[in-house]
């Protein structure tokens, strides 16, 4: 995987010293890995560059991971992520093309 080919980005923090964060960030990795989904994964923890970036994309200066967005545009937080995935219009959320419909 190029990181030209990923376009999904999912902010996420190695420090979260809180459980639903953690299991949060693991279940949007596990979703995306399953769908075959390209995506880099940003820790804010290490670089507070990125963090600023995630809050910016956001519109939220007090924002907090897990954050998924496409490129520079917000896709949204783990609840609306969540939301869209049970609702199967997880690639919609992503801002992706569906592989599993026609193109036309």
């Amino acid at each position: 995987m190029s990181s030209e080919d990923a376009q999904i980005r999912v902010f996420v923090s190695s420090m979260s010293a809180n459980s639903t964060t953690v299991n949060q960030q693991k279940n949007i990795e596990q979703v995306l890995e399953a769908k075959r989904v390209n995506f880099i994964k940003i820790d804010i923890a290490s670089n507070s560059e990125s963090k600023d970036e995630m809050r910016t994309i956001m519109g939220d200066e007090h924002g907090l991971a897990p954050q998924i967005c496409n490129g520079n545009v917000y896709c949204g937080n783990y609840e609306t992520f969540a939301e869209a995935n049970e609702a199967g219009t997880l690639f919609d959320f992503l801002k992706l093309p569906n592989p599993n419909q026609e193109q036309s």
